[in-house]
């Protein structure tokens, strides 16, 4: 039997144990797509439910409809997205090798990269592709499948994509659920060993 790409990423990469907190509720899709108005990959609505927000290999994020942060939440990353694309001068848009509106954002690195899906039918989100940008040069290679077949050969190192650094992935990628921005601002502040606390000065 042949193994599916959605098979391989949770062997690869294990997934949030079933009843975790971060992907327990549903993802209201219809709602979710009235926004931009257009369809979503049915292995982006998978992977969306099945992780939860989050990052791959403390490096990479997909970008989430519930994310807690406004930077990574799908809408609201992809519309600002869309905006520093159309701002871009058109010296850079002529080496963009796809049409500008066919671009919509997928997923963001610690780097500032942007991962895109190549919206190319519009109307037939399953067969979209996926492409890269660094946030430094104008490099935009592509890979030929959908979103999670990209995270399986991404992160398995069966691809190499040269705008992301040669340390990733780790030799073995791991996902980490988003965290709830209530715990960490309540998390206290460890002071480091090699940074003790300064004596008090004598009155």
């Amino acid at each position: 039997m042949t193994t599916t790409a959605r098979e391989e990423l949770l062997r690869l990469v294990p997934p949030p144990p079933s009843g975790d907190a971060t992907v327990d509720d549903a993802v209201d899709w219809e709602r979710v797509e009235g926004e931009p108005g257009i369809s979503l990959p049915d292995d982006y609505k998978w992977l969306s439910e099945r992780y939860g927000p989050g990052g791959f290999d403390d490096f990479m994020t997909i970008l989430h409809p519930r994310s807690r942060y406004w930077p990574t939440r799908l809408v609201d990353a992809a519309e600002r997205s869309a905006e520093l694309l159309e701002r871009m001068p058109e010296s850079l848009k002529e080496r963009v090798p796809y049409k500008i509106d066919h671009l919509l954002a997928a997923g963001k690195t610690d780097n500032g990269d942007t991962i895109y899906w190549v919206t190319d039918p519009e109307t037939t989100p399953n067969e979209w592709t996926v492409t890269a940008n660094g946030a430094r040069h104008t490099k935009w290679p592509h890979f030929d499948g959908g979103l999670v077949e990209f995270l399986v050969a991404v992160l398995s190192g069966a691809t190499r994509m040269d705008v992301f650094p040669s340390d990733f992935p780790s030799a073995r990628p791991a996902f980490a659920p988003q965290p709830d921005p209530a715990v960490v601002r309540r998390r206290p502040r460890t002071r480091r060993p090699d940074h003790p606390t300064p004596e008090r000065a004598p009155e």
